[in-house]
């Protein structure tokens, strides 16, 4: 940057400097540095916390006292996630927290210890030299007396990652070969029972809930019979047998929960119609597990279940169950083989994913098909009926193409319209004041933002002349307050001459954009992708097949209108 004389710089005092230069610096330096800290607490699961002896409310109480004596920091919230472990990031409190870290919430993260965030060597090690970095966040763990902010603090963090994922790695192993001498022992430890069935917490078995009990028998009768998954979950609800889902919270007495629970529907049929526990054995790893296993979670195939025979009193004999299952097989088989006998056509493009809603549970509309056998589609609400707390009683649906016509319909009206109405606002325009008024503003304006910049960089070159003895600290802090309210004064006047430049823009030329995006489709003679993502806004779809169609640029069309009628009165 070229150096400046003190003539081209305000006038400035005469007294020598006095130090407030220094005053100053350590002011914004002291504000600079006012951190917006996070707490975040974990406690994993229960094993864990009784070996640590510690709990989350301790955690935070032990955290907000180290943030209270500390001049420089203040608390902006806390994160606490209860069972969940270490070993993986997918925790719903952690990710909150990193949500408000992306908006600028906060800019330090303080934990306990390094285990508190987390027990992955790798994944810890990531997020502090990282991502954590990379949002200029601070990251402190106080019992490691580890802290970003200090260069030498990173030398003994790997090392203390590597024995917490050690830890984590050889609990994982020692719980894992614990359950299994339980399971072999009978004793049903964690999870939810099976529906028919309740734990009984004394001797750790799976006894029969003599209440849901012959609601699982029923089921099993009712499918050999000939009935369908459906068929039987739309019998169960219209007895006002409680559901599965329900009937687990009525248990709990969680009323508000119990009353939003899934009714009866085809998949609380078909797991109970699978589930092996009713003929009086117990299966375990039915979903993948272990330390750091990316695949956690994700159903197995049922050669590596472990099952454990005869561990508590069944609910159906084994032959019967046996029965089931190879009419299940059948019967998926028979569909299987109608299906290939069928040249079904692929289903078509959802022009509108995530703009078609339905009219009353506001749920996306899908692309379906009318039934199994045929190749027509519809584009329909996708609320199952079986889904009764959704209240959706509409279920509306309407003809593929007759729904891309009626889009294509409306837009194209849109388009003749917006090319009509700008013509005849151009034609008014050309000869208008107001095109003379809001190019002469657009003038003022450029040049008042030139001045703007050139202040800025005569401010930002401020301190390079002091560092290298151009000017003395009192010219320092004269001609920072100067170019300063040269500053404020320059962009009051360029919000001005905007607020003015307005009063034209109405009367001058519609969105450019808009205007292209209208030149690009108008010759299309049928609704595309690419038409309706430029174009379409939402769509509402009744139960009478009826569709509101909201377009993107709908208001700046209504605001041409309005301007080429205005200025035909005016003509």
């Amino acid at each position: 940057m070229a150096r400046k004389s003190r003539k081209n710089n305000p006038a400035v005092m005469a007294e020598p400097f006095d130090g407030r230069v220094a005053q100053a610096a350590g002011k914004l330096e002291r504000e600079a540095k006012l951190y917006h800290a996070a707490i975040y607490a974990r406690l994993s699961y229960e094993t864990e916390a009784n070996r640590e002896r510690d709990t989350v409310e301790t955690q935070i109480a032990y955290l907000k006292n180290y943030i209270d004596r500390q001049e420089d920091m203040e608390l902006a919230d806390i994160y606490a996630d209860v069972s969940f472990s270490g070993t993986n990031f997918e925790r719903p409190e952690f990710e909150r927290m990193m949500q408000d870290i992306r908006s600028g919430k906060i800019d330090t993260v303080i934990t306990k210890d390094l285990s508190r965030l987390g027990r992955n060597y790798i994944d810890s090690g990531t997020y502090i030299e990282r991502i954590f970095p990379l949002f200029h966040v601070r990251y402190i763990a106080v019992n490691d007396d580890f802290d970003t902010n200090r260069a030498e603090t990173d030398l003994t963090m790997p090392l203390k990652n590597i024995i917490n994922e050690w830890y984590a790695r050889d609990l994982s192993n020692k719980m894992h070969a614990s359950y299994q001498t339980m399971w072999k022992n009978g004793e049903y430890i964690y999870g939810r029972p099976p529906y028919g069935y309740r734990k009984d917490n004394t001797v750790k078995k799976l006894v029969v809930d003599e209440e849901t009990a012959p609601v699982v028998q029923r089921i099993f009768e009712m499918y050999l019979d000939g009935m369908t998954y459906s068929e039987i979950a739309r019998q169960l609800q219209q007895e006002g047998i409680v559901s599965p889902p329900k009937y687990r919270y009525l248990e709990q007495e969680n009323l508000e929960k119990a009353e939003t629970a899934r009714d009866w529907y085809h998949l609380h049929v078909k797991t109970i119609l699978t589930n092996r526990h009713y003929v009086g054995d117990s299966v375990h790893s039915t979903r993948e597990g272990g330390f750091n296993n990316p695949n956690k979670d994700r159903r197995v195939s049922e050669e590596h279940w472990i099952i454990i025979p005869d561990t508590h009193e069944p609910l159906v004999s084994r032959e019967r169950f046996e029965e089931v299952q190879k009419k299940i097989k059948r019967n998926i088989q028979n569909l299987h083989a109608r299906n290939a006998a069928l040249e079904h056509e692929k289903t078509p493009e959802n022009f509108f994913q995530g703009k078609c809603i339905c009219a009353c549970c506001r749920k996306n509309i899908g692309v379906v098909r009318s039934n199994s056998g045929s190749n027509y589609f519809y584009y329909r609400c996708t609320t199952t009926p079986f889904n009764r707390h959704m209240r959706c009683t509409a279920h509306g649906k309407i003809k593929y193409q007759e729904l891309h016509d009626a889009v294509f319909q409306v837009i194209k009206s849109h388009m003749k319209l917006c090319l009509e109405k700008t013509e005849q606002t151009r034609e008014r325009n050309r000869s208008s004041d107001g095109v003379r008024q809001h190019h002469f503003y657009a003038g003022e304006i450029a040049k008042v933002q030139s001045s703007l910049r050139k202040v800025k960089s005569r401010e930002k070159g401020l301190y390079e002349d002091y560092r290298d003895g151009i000017i003395t600290g009192e010219e320092y802090l004269q001609y920072q307050q100067s170019y300063r309210q040269q500053i404020e004064d320059l962009k009051k006047s360029a919000e001005e001459l905007l607020e003015r430049q307005k009063c034209y823009q109405k009367d001058f030329l519609p969105d450019e954009e808009w205007v292209a995006a209208v030149q690009k489709f108008m010759g299309k003679r049928k609704l595309t992708k690419e038409m309706a993502d430029a174009f379409v806004e939402r769509i509402v779809l009744d139960k009478e097949g009826n569709v509101e169609i909201t377009l993107k640029y709908d208001d700046f069309l209504k605001e041409l209108l309005q301007t080429a009628e205005e200025g035909y009165e005016n003509d």
